[in-house]
């Protein structure tokens, strides 16, 4: 069998496309929190000079406080935007401050005399576009919001406190708000509705082929035990039938202790029954792996020498490696869209006899020590499933500095694999890179 000591990251695997990341529902609140912080600079900028030429008007301490808490909030949304945190509570505090603003806008400006716009009149859309990303899945909050809010502000435009026009110019101020908020509405919640539809493809898909993975075992379980039975008892039993001299009934004899030493062995080594997997397979099948995620791996492969796995220990580490993916994937951002680095590390050594696999990510981590007995992703398809077939899952890692989970067969010898409750260490793995030697 031919080896392979390619130690270069692989990026293109040749033959495989890697499929384009979906558009899933985190990306979305990230776009739509980015793109109301862009819209509130915007129009804050913009605001200034109606601001500056109308700042006498704001003189009082209600009104400055109103200057202040509406450029303040718009600030605190930036920042929120920037580092991805509290993004819903803040830009809901931006349309609630607005709201505000504008019920207390007739008792604070009694009456002004403009040309143009009172300048709170220029941000009624950017308070609706944060009302949009702060109601989330609410959107029934968020249409209430762009309803009230330019009626609100037509209202206000009758006033002498804001302007004092007609009835029809006010309407058609409300009805413009009205439109705007409309459309950003109906888009954000399309933008919604799409990404979830594609999260739940995405997990029905990974549904899908578990199931078939079980239904693949499953059958060729049965093709094992049928061919086990058809080879050793059946043949036993027809042969003890038809034996009528001694001689045959010696040999149906030594036939059936033979068949009963055979279902002995199945018992405790039926797994083995299967073809032994080259290590080059086993690579190919995780580089598949990688190819199936939505987020990218860097893949580092090295194989020393030329060796093979028993089946049932190449499944068991491509599906730990595989879960261990799909939970990087699913909680390395922390549902936040944080951009996350992740690599998939492949070494084998055939004088040593050793297979290790490692998948490490520098993501949100956790504190493996709280693990639920329940969160079977961890416990059951990583850890005890290379421990089935004699191997050696090791999970480190820590709120704030990443996860890596190690994957090697068979169990190594001492203490060369960190503890399950040791996360200290994943900071060097993750920083440092695995240390193969």
């Amino acid at each position: 069998m031919p080896s392979m000591s390619a130690e270069a990251p692989t990026q293109n695997v040749p033959g495989l496309r890697r499929p384009a990341n979906p558009i899933t529902s985190s990306q979305v609140e990230v776009l739509a929190s980015t793109a109301g912080s862009v819209l509130g600079i915007v129009f804050a900028i913009q605001t200034l000079p109606a601001l500056i030429s109308q700042f006498p008007y704001m003189m009082s301490a209600a009104g400055l406080s109103i200057v202040v808490a509406i450029f303040g909030s718009l600030a605190l949304a930036s920042l929120a935007a920037i580092f991805r945190q509290w993004t819903k509570p803040i830009f809901g505090l931006v349309a609630g401050v607005y709201l505000a603003a504008l019920i207390a806008w007739p008792f604070v400006v009694e009456t002004i005399d403009l040309d143009d716009y009172a300048w709170i009149f220029y941000l009624c859309n950017v308070a609706t576009g944060c009302a949009i990303v702060s109601a989330g899945e609410r959107w029934g909050w968020a249409l209430a919001y762009t309803v009230v809010t330019p009626a609100l502000l037509g209202w206000l435009r009758t006033m002498p406190s804001g302007g004092g026009v007609s009835d029809v110019v006010a309407s058609l101020d409300g009805l413009y708000c009205f439109l705007i908020g409309l459309v950003m509405l109906v888009v954000i919640v399309s933008l919604r509705h799409a990404a979830q539809a594609v999260d739940q493809a995405q997990a029905l898909a990974l549904e899908s082929y578990s199931t078939a993975v079980r239904n693949h075992a499953t059958e060729s379980e049965r093709v094992r035990v049928d061919a086990l039975v058809h080879d050793n008892v059946l043949i036993t039993l027809l042969s003890a039938a038809r034996a009528r001299s001694a001689e045959t009934k010696a040999l149906a004899a030594r036939m059936a202790r033979s068949a009963i030493t055979h279902l002995s062995d199945a018992q405790t080594t039926f797994p083995a029954a299967l073809a032994d997997v080259g290590i080059e397979e086993l690579a190919g099948r995780l580089r598949i792996a990688v190819a199936e995620q939505p987020r990218a791996f860097d893949v580092h492969i090295r194989v020393v020498g030329s060796t093979e796995v028993p089946a049932e220990v190449a499944d068991a580490l491509v599906e730990a490696a595989m879960q261990a993916m799909v939970n990087s994937v699913n909680h390395a951002d922390g549902g936040q869209g944080t951009p996350v680095t992740r690599s998939l590390h492949v070494h084998a050594s055939a004088a040593k006899q050793r297979i290790a696999i490692r998948v490490v990510d520098d993501g949100v981590g956790f504190d493996p020590a709280r693990v639920p007995i329940e969160r079977l992703g961890v416990r059951t398809s990583i850890i005890e499933r290379v421990a089935n077939v004699g191997g050696k899952a090791a999970i480190t890692s820590a709120p704030g500095r990443g996860t890596a989970v190690t994957l090697e067969w068979p169990t190594p010898e001492g203490s060369d694999v960190v503890a399950f409750d040791e996360p200290s260490a994943v900071l060097s793995m993750v920083e440092n890179g695995p240390d193969w030697s």
